[in-house]
């Protein structure tokens, strides 16, 4: 028995021997590999480049230049790095990829670098070639048949054709006036008196809700020198009273009646504006009654 146990250890020990000096004769091996020696044509095949290493030594896998191997797109790709026996390493970088022509297809001969860690003297290690056959999807001896040249267009009958230019016509017609009606129509411009009689009315309004007299007055009385500007091209709101009457007086598109129920309206409005009067309800009734006949009276005026 104990001769048994005493070859075994000799043999053990004469393996970790061999082990050991075949590493330190080759401290790099490499192999490449790909899982399909026959495929379809489109089909990736996984092409896997296999090193050992001890551990103070690198290497460098070759750079495959616009994703290609040889006829071969590289599709993915990655890495697997494992620790080895006796300390070494196992690194393998796969690569999935595919053609798409018919026939043999060699993966060319990959030249890898090594060498000791942190020196610059480094070695080239081949890996084979490798040959991969690529096969139609079609049965072998069967022709393609199936294929049918593409069709020219469809001719469109000449009386189609014009109603389909009538309508489109119709179509652009009507999206145009719709566009003009929805965005591009300007609301009708309205007359001076039209906007004086508004504003009076609005002014109103705020007077009997807010009840400012004074506010009530300073905007009857600018509504109706803005109505003036603009009927009889003077810079009524720019005046004083006083000039304001003054050019008025030269002008010829009063009468002397709408003149002087102008002065006792404006005269009234700055009673309230500037001497701090207090109107009673019939004054304030007045004074846009008076407002509201001098536009109505002078609306058509043309200067």
């Amino acid at each position: 028995m104990r001769r048994i146990f005493l070859r075994i250890g000799v043999a053990a020990l004469l393996v970790f021997a061999g082990l050991n000096c075949a590493h330190a004769a080759d401290p790099v091996s490499v192999r490449g590999s790909v899982n399909k020696r026959t495929v379809l044509i489109g089909d990736r095949v996984r092409y896997t480049i296999e090193t050992n290493r001890a551990k103070n030594f690198e290497i460098e896998f070759p750079a495959f230049a616009d994703k290609r191997i040889g006829d071969f797109e590289i599709k993915d790709s990655g890495i697997i790095v494992k620790k080895g026996f006796l300390g070494g390493v196992k690194e393998a970088r796969w690569y999935d990829i595919a053609t798409y022509t018919v026939g043999k297809h060699t993966i060319p001969e990959a030249v890898l670098k090594y060498g000791s860690k942190g020196k610059s003297d480094k070695k080239n290690l081949s890996v084979k070639q490798l040959d991969v056959a690529v096969e139609s999807v079609l049965p072998k001896g069967e022709a393609i048949s199936d294929i049918k040249d593409i069709k020219p267009p469809i001719g469109i009958p000449e009386i189609l054709r014009n109603i389909i230019i009538v309508i489109s016509g119709i179509l652009i017609i009507a999206t145009l006036v719709w566009v003009y009606m929805k965005f591009l129509k300007r609301k009708p411009i309205k007359l001076p008196h039209e906007t004086a009689m508004e504003e009076l009315e609005s002014h109103k309004g705020a007077y009997a809700r807010a009840g400012d007299v004074k506010l009530y007055y300073v905007c009857i009385s600018d509504s109706v020198r803005r109505y003036i500007e603009r009927v009889f091209r003077m810079r009524a709101p720019e005046m004083t009273t006083e000039e304001f009457l003054m050019s008025l007086g030269s002008s010829g598109s009063l009468s002397t009646e709408e003149k002087a129920r102008l002065r006792e309206f404006l005269g009234s409005c700055d009673l309230v504006k500037f001497a701090k009067y207090a109107p009673d309800k019939d004054e304030t009734d007045a004074v846009f009654n008076t407002a509201r006949k001098f536009i109505e009276e002078t609306k058509d005026v043309h200067v």
